[in-house]
C-alpha cells in the first residue's frame, strides 16, 4: 500500500486545522475588544468585597462570609465572596490575578457557546458567528471590566455548561449526564439568582426538540423552588429604593427598553449626541428582523432562533421588576440568545437566494455599528476611570508610609473618584483609618442618598484644629492624576476658619467638648448620655431651607413609657419627638424657621419629658445621642 503523498498529507493537515482556528477566532476577538476591560483597576462595590479578609479569622467566619446575605439581600459565594477573597488573600491589590479568572472563564463560555450551537445546527461556520455576536453585545461591556458584576461572566458559565450537559444527555440518553447537568445547576446558584430559571430554560428546549426528555427536566424545578423559598425567606429583597421590585406595567417598558439596549446600544459612545428615536427606530427594525427569523426557523424546523427569543426572555424576566434599576450589565447572559437568533439567520441565509444573505449582512452591519461603539465606550470608561482611582489608592498608600501617625487630609477629590473609589474606603485594606475629605469638598460631590452621605467622610473643624495644633496632620491634594503635598498652605489658609463654630457636633468626641453646654455627661463607647435637659452651639446654616438633624438612642428595655424629646433653639421650639420601643435608634429632623439664618449662632436646648435609669447607672438620664448638626436635606422622622 503506497504512502500518502505530500499534498494528500497537506490537505488532511489543514482539515484538521481549520476548524481549530475557528474555534479560536471568538478568542481573538475577546481579546481585542476587552483589552482594556481586562486591565481595569478596582472600583466601587470592588472594595466592600475585599475588605472580606479581614473579617475572616475562623472557619465558622469562612461560612458567615460565603453564605450571609450581602448586598441588597443576595448571597453569592462562588462570583463575589470567594472570588475576592482568595484571589485578594493571594496577591492583594494587583487587580491583574482577578481579570485572569474573568477571562479564562470567558473563554470557557465562548467554547461551550461554540459546542452548544455546532450541536444544534451542525455548521462551525453558524458556531463561530454566535459567539463573535454576543462577543459585541452591549451587555458584557461592564462584566468584563467591572469585577464586582464577576457574577454576570460565571453564571454565563453555569447556565451553558448545565445546557450543554443536558445535550449530551439527550444525544446519548445516559442518564449520568442529566445527573452532571443537575450538579452544575445546583452550583450555579453560588453565582447569580438568574440561575433559578434553569429548569425553565431546559424544559423549554426539549419541549421543542426532546419531548421524551421533557418530564426529566421538569424534576429540576423543586430545586428552583426550594431556593426561592431560602432565598426570599432569608435573604428578603429590598422593599424601597432602586432595588425594590415593581410587579406592574412597567414590566413591559423595561423588556422594551432592555431589547432596544440589546440590538441597538444606547447613547454612552461617540454618538451620544443623536436623538433618542435614531436607537428606537434601529431596535425596532432590528426586532422586525428577528420575528422574521423566528418564523423562517419555524418553517423550516429549526428551533434555535425560537430557544434564543426564549432564552433572552426566560433569563432577563427577574430582572424586569427592577424598573428603578436599568442596567447594561444584566443584559450578559439574556444577549446569548439573541446570538443563536443572528447565527440562525446567516445559516438560512446561506441556502436563500443571494438578496437574503445581503439583507441579513446590512442588518448584522447595522446591529455591529450601533452597538459595538457602545461596548467599547463602556471598557474604554472602566478603564480610564480605574486608572484614577488607583492613582488615589496607590498615592494615599505612599501618604500612609511617609507619614504613618498623622491624619490624612484629602483635597480635589470630584463626584466620579469619591463615589467610585474614596466611597468604599479602599484605605483601610493597608491600615489607613486617619483620613477625611478637606471641608467644602461636598461642594463638588453630587448627592446619592441611595447610595449613602457624604458627611461622615468630611473632615470636622475642631478635630482639624487639634491635629493641626499637635503637628500630626498632613494634607494632599488630587491634581492631575495624583497626590501632592499641600500642608503648609491648607493650614495657613484655613486655620483661622476652624476656630468658628462647627455647623455639626459628633457628642461622643473629645474635640467636641468645648461646644457643649451644661447637661452632659461624660464620653461613653463613643457616646454621651444627657441628662434631663442639655445644652450646645452650632454654627448658624449657611442655606435656607435647612434643617437640625438629631441621631440618638435609648435601651428599649426602659421604654415601657416614651421618651418625649423636645428641641429648642434660640429660645424658639422646633418641636417633639417621641422616642418609644420602635424607635430606640431614632434620627429626627427639625426644619430651621427663616428667623435664624441672620443668626451668629444657634444655641440648642434638648429637654426630655421624663429621666430613666439602666443597670449600675443611677444617675437621672435623659438619651444618648451621636451626632447632631445642620443638614440641607431634611429627612423623614424614622
Amino acid at each position: 500500500m503506497s504512502s500518502p503523498s505530500l499534498r494528500q498529507r497537506t490537505l488532511a493537515a489543514l482539515s484538521r486545522a481549520i476548524p481549530l482556528a475557528l474555534w479560536a477566532i471568538p478568542l481573538a476577538l475577546c481579546a481585542w475588544i476587552y483589552s482594556f476591560a481586562l486591565r481595569s483597576y478596582f472600583q466601587q462595590d470592588d472594595f466592600a468585597w475585599l475588605t472580606l479578609r479581614s473579617e475572616l479569622h475562623s472557619w465558622p467566619d469562612l461560612f458567615r462570609i460565603l453564605f450571609e446575605p450581602r448586598a441588597q439581600g443576595t448571597i453569592r459565594p462562588w462570583s463575589e465572596r470567594l472570588f475576592f477573597l482568595v484571589l485578594y488573600d493571594r496577591f492583594g491589590l494587583d487587580h491583574r490575578p482577578f481579570h485572569l479568572v474573568v477571562a479564562l472563564t470567558q473563554c470557557a463560555n465562548l467554547f461551550l457557546l461554540q459546542s452548544i450551537t455546532f450541536r444544534i445546527t451542525a455548521s462551525r461556520w453558524a458556531a463561530v458567528l454566535a459567539a463573535c455576536l454576543w462577543l459585541i453585545s452591549p451587555g458584557l461591556g461592564t462584566p468584563m471590566s467591572w469585577l464586582a458584576t464577576y457574577n454576570q461572566i460565571l453564571c454565563a458559565f453555569f447556565l451553558l455548561a448545565a445546557f450543554r450537559l443536558l445535550l449530551q444527555a439527550i444525544e446519548t440518553g445516559q442518564m449520568r449526564w442529566f445527573w452532571a447537568q443537575a450538579a452544575v445547576f445546583v452550583l450555579g446558584f453560588g453565582a447569580l439568582e438568574v440561575n433559578i430559571v434553569y429548569p425553565i430554560l431546559a424544559a423549554a428546549w426539549c419541549a421543542l426538540a426532546a419531548r421524551p426528555w421533557l418530564k426529566r427536566t421538569l424534576t429540576l424545578l423543586p430545586i428552583s423552588a426550594f431556593y426561592a423559598y431560602l432565598h426570599f425567606h432569608y435573604a428578603p429583597k429590598p422593599t424601597e429604593g432602586v432595588y425594590a421590585r415593581h410587579y406592574d406595567l412597567s414590566i413591559f417598558k423595561s423588556y422594551f427598553l432592555y431589547w432596544r439596549g440589546a440590538l441597538a446600544g444606547w447613547t454612552f459612545s461617540d454618538r451620544a449626541t443623536w436623538p433618542e428615536s435614531v436607537w428606537t427606530i434601529t431596535a425596532t427594525l432590528l426586532l422586525a428582523a428577528a420575528c422574521a427569523v423566528l418564523y423562517w426557523g419555524w418553517r423550516r424546523g429549526s428551533f434555535l432562533p425560537i430557544f434564543g427569543f426564549l432564552w433572552f426572555t426566560i433569563t432577563l424576566a427577574p430582572l424586569l421588576p427592577l424598573r428603578d434599576h436599568y442596567s447594561f450589565y444584566y443584559l450578559a447572559v439574556p444577549s446569548i440568545g439573541l446570538a443563536w437568533i443572528a447565527a440562525s439567520a446567516w445559516q438560512f441565509s446561506a441556502r436563500a437566494p443571494r438578496w437574503a444573505l445581503l439583507l441579513c449582512a446590512l442588518l448584522t452591519s447595522l446591529h455591529i455599528f450601533m452597538a459595538l461603539p457602545f461596548n467599547r465606550a463602556t471598557t474604554h470608561w472602566h478603564y480610564a476611570r480605574g486608572l484614577r482611582i488607583r492613582s488615589l489608592v496607590e498615592g494615599l498608600e505612599r501618604a500612609h508610609q511617609l507619614h504613618p501617625n498623622q491624619m490624612i487630609v484629602l483635597a480635589g477629590v470630584d463626584s466620579d473618584l469619591f463615589w467610585s473609589g474614596y466611597f468604599d474606603r479602599p484605605y483601610t485594606l493597608y491600615g489607613l483609618t486617619e483620613t477625611c475629605l478637606a471641608p467644602g469638598s461636598e461642594l463638588a460631590i453630587e448627592s446619592h442618598p441611595e447610595l449613602g452621605d457624604i458627611a461622615p467622610f468630611l473632615c470636622a473643624p475642631p478635630i482639624l484644629a487639634d491635629k493641626a495644633r499637635n503637628r500630626s496632620l498632613v494634607a494632599y491634594t488630587y491634581e492631575d492624576g495624583r497626590l501632592r503635598n499641600f500642608t503648609r498652605k491648607f493650614i495657613s489658609q484655613n486655620s483661622a476658619q476652624w476656630a468658628s463654630l462647627p455647623e455639626f457636633l459628633d457628642i461622643g468626641s473629645p474635640a467636641y467638648a468645648r461646644f457643649l453646654g451644661p447637661g452632659w455627661y461624660e464620653i461613653n463607647d463613643g457616646f454621651r448620655w444627657m441628662s434631663t435637659r442639655a445644652e450646645l452651639t452650632l454654627a448658624p446654616p449657611r442655606t435656607p431651607a435647612s434643617a437640625i438633624s438629631l441621631s440618638g438612642y435609648c435601651p428599649a428595655t426602659v421604654l415601657d413609657t416614651p421618651v418625649r424629646l423636645t428641641v429648642a433653639i434660640n429660645g424658639i421650639t422646633l418641636g417633639a419627638r417621641d422616642v418609644t420601643r420602635e424607635t430606640s435608634g431614632f434620627t429626627f429632623t427639625f426644619p430651621l424657621p427663616q428667623q435664624l439664618e441672620n443668626s451668629k449662632s444657634l444655641n440648642v436646648v434638648l429637654t426630655t419629658n421624663r429621666s430613666v435609669t439602666v443597670p449600675t447607672d443611677n444617675r437621672p438620664l435623659g438619651l444618648v445621642f451621636g451626632r447632631i448638626g445642620i443638614t440641607t436635606t431634611p429627612s423623614e422622622v424614622r
